[in-house]
């Protein structure tokens, strides 16, 4: 299915399958109907095909050379986990990723090879390999510093002739010549077909001018345009207020990728999320909600710095016309809940699991992120790994009454993100559950006292998210403790009359009413049957000697029956 927009450009909507081999993703299967992708995964489990399966949702921007992939369902039947940042293999020619000319190594593959091997260069110099490979100035400055580029083609080298019989020197030499080669034309270009930097308010014309110049290269040119414009940008944050500063309202979506293509390259450094919450905002949860808000288009920059140029990059992204940043940043978050190092300083439970309860519903409040099954496995990886005996028992140590305990276990399920987690969590509970030390705790001999605190315990049970078979009988055990309360303590009372015993129960239940169940239909039974019998009237309006007092006596009972829920329907 397609569809096209002066915005964002053509797309196409379908689906793939992909199948896991360990470091890499392949993609065996693309089609429109999603039923026949589910039915591959599963032949594909069933054969053995690789180590699991997958079924993405996946919508192609034709303008922006970019698919954005939602994963929506996966499968694995081997042992073991999946690499967050494994690629994704296309079965096209030059799918292997390696460079052979210098305009591959601007190809998406390449960048991030880049990426990953200049990581550090990069990062200090606040630099993305756009810039790089499109700027004759910072070429030429990495390859003047010393031995950083030799090394970072060392290790691109060595991982690209694993598995084959190519010797690494000689992809070393391959990948050197290519560099000074992309280095020669850089500097070629600057003198054959000089370019001016971009600048706010005239971006679209330049683009323009520069479609009808170079109508086949185009897009290296307006690359070359704002690499020169960015050079002067302070930082991340700069880059991206620069950035900012040259969206224009009716930019078509071949004008907007380049703007888009940079941003992600930003929201994929390493050090982005730091510049992104500023140096007071050291937890990792400060820096994925950055990263979040920048996805939704909602982002503000520390201490006060915020323009018309992050505003308007905000815009841009709210309108969708930036994917590419988004489908990074959603790699990206999955990266950051990976790293086992904590979320925030405070690493107890009760803490932690309020973390993933806000991630959680951040998710949900930022689609496609909460239909991406790998961001919600790993979300649940990260909270299975919080749950063991040590950080439970530490979690309920401060709790000195059995109430207190169980309230907080049950809490710490329903802050949990997902089935697993949940289930996991409740076997805590369970094991911590006791209606009889519920009872001595509030009640002691007087058991009826015991009523407002199993019905608290009753309403937290009921509402918290945890899988029904375990629900059901906490709450089947909650409500047969009450219904033999109200049987033997308060309706069979001995020493007390009948009145008496009826009077109790309504007073009980005005305070804590019942929740629907055993023990409140036996108590609107009783009592329904007693307001309407002579047994109870009788005896209690003779304690009334004034006909003003036995009206006003009517009237209490009346109130109270109405505010104990027990009146029959």
């Amino acid at each position: 299915m397609s569809e096209s927009s002066q915005a964002i450009g053509t797309t196409r909507v379908y689906y793939e399958l992909h199948t896991y081999h360990g470091s890499y993703w392949m993609c065996a299967k693309t089609t429109l109907d999603r039923e026949e992708a589910e039915i591959g995964a599963r032949n594909a489990q069933a054969d053995k095909v690789g180590m699991g399966a997958r079924v993405a949702l996946c919508t192609e921007y034709e303008d922006y050379g970019h698919v954005s992939r939602t994963i929506l369902s996966r499968a694995l039947w081997r042992d073991g986990t999946v690499d967050p940042s494994a690629p994704l293999i296309m079965p096209v020619p030059g799918g292997d990723g390696i460079c052979r000319t210098p305009g591959d190594l601007r190809g998406d593959r390449a960048r991030e090879a880049i990426a990953a091997a200049l990581q550090r260069y990069l990062d200090d110099n606040r630099l993305t390999p756009l810039e790089l490979l499109h700027s004759e100035a910072h070429a030429l400055r990495l390859n003047d510093a010393g031995t950083t580029l030799q090394g970072a083609l060392q290790k691109a080298a060595i991982a690209q002739v694993q598995g084959s019989d190519v010797p690494v020197q000689r992809r070393f030499k391959e990948l050197l010549a290519l560099t000074d080669q992309l280095l020669n034309d850089l500097r070629a270009d600057a003198k054959r077909a000089p370019v001016r930097a971009c600048a706010p308010g005239g971006y679209g014309a330049q683009c323009a001018a520069l479609e009808a110049k170079h109508p086949g290269s185009a897009q290296y040119h307006i690359f070359r345009a704002l690499a020169l414009y960015l050079a002067d940008a302070k930082g991340w944050i700069g880059k991206l207020d620069a950035l900012g500063h040259l969206v224009e309202e009716d930019l078509p979506a071949r004008h907007a990728m380049p703007l888009d293509a940079i941003m992600a390259e930003i929201a994929n450094a390493t050090n982005a999320t730091a510049d992104l919450t500023g140096p007071d905002h050291a937890d990792r949860l400060t820096q994925i909600r950055a990263l979040l808000d920048l996805h939704a288009g909602r982002y503000e920059p520390p201490s006060n710095r915020a323009s018309d140029g992050i505003r308007a990059l905000n815009w841009l992204i709210r309108q969708g016309r930036c994917p590419r940043t988004r489908s990074t940043i959603e790699r990206r978050v999955i990266r950051e809940l990976t790293n086992i190092a904590p979320l925030k300083a405070e690493r107890a439970l009760w803490n932690q699991a309020q973390t993933l309860h806000l991630l959680m519903e951040l998710f949900k409040a930022t689609p496609p992120l909460a239909d991406d099954i790998e961001m919600l496995e790993t979300l649940e990886q990260r909270a299975l790994r919080l749950i063991n005996p040590e950080s439970v028992a530490e979690a309920i140590g401060q709790c000195k009454l059995p109430s207190e305990k169980v309230r907080t276990l049950v809490r710490i399920v329903d802050l949990m993100p997902y089935v697993a987690s949940k289930a996991k969590m409740t076997e805590f509970v369970r094991a911590a559950w006791s209606p009889e030390d519920l009872i001595r705790e509030s009640g002691g001999k007087d058991r009826p006292a015991a009523l407002p605190v199993l019905v608290g315990m009753h309403r937290d049970v009921a509402g918290a998210e945890m899988d029904e078979d375990t629900k059901s009988k906490l709450l089947a055990d909650l409500d047969n403790t009450m219904l033999d309360i109200i049987r033997l303590d308060v309706l069979n009372a001995p020493n007390r009359s009948f009145t008496d015993r009826i009077l109790q129960l309504m007073k009980l239940c005005a305070g804590s009413p019942l929740p629907e169940g055993k023990a409140r239909a036996c108590a609107v039974e009783a009592v329904g049957r007693a307001v309407n019998s002579p047994e109870f009237l009788e005896p209690f309006l003779k304690r009334f000697k004034a006909e003003a007092e036995r009206k006003q006596a009517l009237l209490s009972l009346r109130s109270l029956l109405k505010s104990s829920g027990l009146a029959g329907r």
